[in-house]
């Protein structure tokens, strides 16, 4: 009898030990735990591109056909905003600065006349067909760049009026979107 109390006795001690051991092994300094390394955080789009503008007040942005431009460049703040988050490469973002810069000259002087409106509709065309021959770019991504720009140029009532009416002067054949 003895030896069966000694025996429950060193189990009893081993489960114990075997217990404080699994507590001390989830809670305390004697489990080896490699520090997480905090992967350094992405720079945003505007620290990659110091010279972007700060994102408008879309209330303000949207008040007016031309919007707000405060790097004078042409295109609106948060169109060239758009164009440098969406799209890496400096080809994409020039050819498609060029075509949003046609846009917004619809837009902030819209054409009087059907001449007026050819010479700007080249300009589109010759920025458009630029994206079409970019290396990699296939025929249907270039035509989806070009929808995504219109929607993202073309995003008022106001805005979609004077394109219209700048369609028309054309013929009524420049909307394909």
């Amino acid at each position: 009898m003895a030896v069966i109390k000694k025996s429950a006795l060193m189990v009893e001690l081993m489960v114990t030990a075997g217990l404080v051991c699994c507590l001390a092994a989830c809670m305390g300094d004697l489990v080896y735990r490699p520090e997480k390394k905090i992967a350094p955080a992405a720079p945003t789009v505007a620290e990659m591109n110091p010279h972007l503008p700060p994102m408008p007040d879309m209330a303000a942005n949207n008040a007016t056909l031309a919007g707000i431009d405060t790097s004078g460049i042409g295109v609106r703040d948060d169109v060239q905003i758009w164009i440098y988050t969406n799209y890496t490469t400096n080809v994409k973002r020039t050819v498609l600065m060029t075509m949003a810069k046609t846009i917004q000259d619809v837009m902030a002087a819209p054409p009087k006349t059907a001449e007026e409106a050819k010479n700007l509709d080249q300009s589109f065309k010759d920025a458009a067909m630029m994206l079409k021959i970019v290396r990699g770019l296939t025929q249907r991504e270039a035509d989806e760049m070009d929808r995504l720009l219109y929607t993202q140029t073309v995003n008022t009532p106001e805005r979609l009026k004077a394109y219209l009416q700048y369609d028309l002067l054309l013929g009524g054949g420049t909307i394909k979107r």
